[in-house]
Order: C-alpha cells, then structure tokens, then sequence
C-alpha cells in the first residue's frame, strides 16, 4: 500500500509540474526514464554479453541484474509518456513552422515527422520489453540466460538502442549530429549497469538476510568492469569531442559550443570527472578493486555522473 501511494504521489508532483511548467516538467520527467531505462538495459547487456561469452563468475549474482533488467516497463512508460504527451514541446523539430524555418530540418523531415517517430517509438518500447523478457524469460535458469539468449538480445539492441539514442536524445537539438552518439549511448547505459548491479550487489550481501554471497574473486572482478568501462566510456567521450573539434563542422560544433560557455562549462567537465576520472584514478589498484567499500563508493559516483550525462 505504501508503494502505490507513493507512486500515486510522485504522478501527481509530475502532472502537477507538467501543467505548472510544460518544458520543465515533461523535461524532467524525460530525463528520469531515460536514466532509468539505462540503468536497467545495462544490467541486460551485462547478461548477455556475460551469457554470450560463456562466462560463469558472475551466476551467484544472476538474480541482481535480472531482477534489475525486469523493471525497464517503469521508466519506458515514463520515456513514452513524456514523448507522446509533451513531442511537440520537447522536441524542436516537432513545432509548428521549424520545418520551413530550416534547410537542415526540411533535409530529416523524411524521418523527424510526428507519425513515423511515435511510431518508431512505440516500437522501441515494445522490443526492449520484448528482448528483456526473453532474456530473462521462465526458461533462464537461475536467472542466467542462454548464450542463444544472449546473442539475440545483442543484435536486437544494437539496433533499437540506435534508433532510440537518434530520436529520443539527440533530435532534442535537430540541427546537431554525430554518428558517435549510438556508440556513446552504448558506452553509457553498459558503464550505468555495471555501478548499478554493483551497488545492489554489495547492498545485498551486506544486509541482514546475506541473499547475495560475494567471492572475492566477483568483488575483484566487478572493480575491473567499472574500471574497464569507465575507461572505454571516456575514450567515446573524447573521440566524440576530438573528431567534432578537429573537423569544425559548424552542425556539429554547436554541441559544444552551447555547453562549453557560461554555467554549462562547469557540468560539462564535470561529466567526464564523475564518470571517468574518478572511477579510473581511484580502481587503478588491485587491492581497490577487491576493496568492498571503495567499490561501493565509486559505484555510487559513477551511478551520479550517469544521471548528469544523461
């Protein structure tokens, strides 16, 4: 009963700051299931790629990431109704008029039009639904999912995980592109799910109960995950930017110029320090990464700069 008044709750601030302020509130409400969704796809291609590979470190913690990857519904109904509900205010291409207003948009219009992106939409949350439950369907045992699972469920991602990083993230600025920004969403939503099934992890074991039993071997290897992925995160990041910088294409150059002036400036470096910096200087030992508490803390860092990135 506590959980349904909370969520009745939390609707209402979220209609209520819709009407108040439209761009804020479907803004917010945006951002908040698109965090959630790449928290919990991150935890299915920790799975996949895990079950595709063979691995077996990782089954004592199976349920972790499945029970993680089975609540994607929850934030994609929020991602969904803020684009349905709110397209025309969230998203510039979809105004009255910005067709005729700009070259480059008439150039999208073909693929930036209303039907054809809820459409596309819908379709998305329908498969990533569709690939979450088959990954960690009734015929998972444990919760570890087969290697034909898991395959799958990589090829089906890396297509719809592309449409849904071109349409749902970077058509809020139309006139800007980067070919980098599917590989980006990946590198984020991967890093996302390993800090998030850490957290839950260390969480679990440390509770009364001890559902979770932790070697140190597991310990020792999730340190080396979010130091790997931290890693290959900010090696995106960096390409993304250097390739815009050195080309200095001006469609391109606008992402950064907006967000490397005034107040921007600051968040925008602080980016890369939450989500590369600090995980990388901080895990670079070994003995830290087998530390339960260090690997928490970084965790929860990481879990911080990927609600900023996003």
């Amino acid at each position: 009963m506590d959980y349904a008044a909370a969520a009745l709750s939390g609707i209402a601030l979220v209609a209520v700051g819709i009407v108040v302020q439209p761009v804020q509130g479907f803004g917010g409400l945006l951002i908040a299931g698109l965090f959630g969704t790449s928290l919990a796809l991150g935890a299915g291609i920790f799975a996949a790629v895990s079950a595709a590979a063979g691995a077996t470190w990782w089954h004592p913690l199976a349920p972790v990431p499945a029970a993680l990857g089975r609540t994607v519904w929850v934030p994609l109904i929020a991602v969904a109704g803020a684009i349905f509900l709110g397209v025309s205010i969230l998203y510039p291409w979809a105004a009255p008029g910005a067709v005729d207003a700009s070259h480059i948009l008439a150039a999208k219009a073909a693929w930036l039009n209303k039907s054809f992106f809820l459409a596309r939409t819908a379709s998305v949350c329908l498969v990533f639904m569709g690939i979450m439950s088959l990954l960690f369907s009734g015929g998972a045992r444990d919760n570890v999912p087969s290697t034909r699972a898991g395959v799958v469920f990589l090829m089906l991602f890396a297509l719809t995980l592309s449409v849904a990083s071109w349409d749902w993230t970077m058509s809020l600025e139309p006139e800007w592109f980067s070919t980098m920004w599917a590989v980006y969403s990946f590198a984020g939503a991967f890093l996302g799910g390993i800090a998030a099934i850490a957290v839950l992890a260390l969480a679990l074991e440390s509770g009364p109960i001890g559902l979770i039993r932790l070697g140190e071997r597991q310990v020792h290897d999730f340190g080396g995950l979010l130091f790997a992925f931290a890693f290959f995160w900010g090696y995106i990041w960096f390409c993304q930017y250097m390739l815009i910088w050195y080309s200095n294409i001006p469609e391109e150059t606008v992402y950064y110029f907006a967000r490397l002036r005034g107040d921007w400036a600051l968040l925008f470096w602080l980016n890369p320090l939450l989500n590369l910096v600090i995980p990388f200087l901080v895990l670079l030992s070994a003995k830290a990464k087998k530390h339960r508490p260090t690997l928490r803390q970084v965790a929860f860092i990481v879990l911080a700069g990927r609600w900023l990135d996003t």
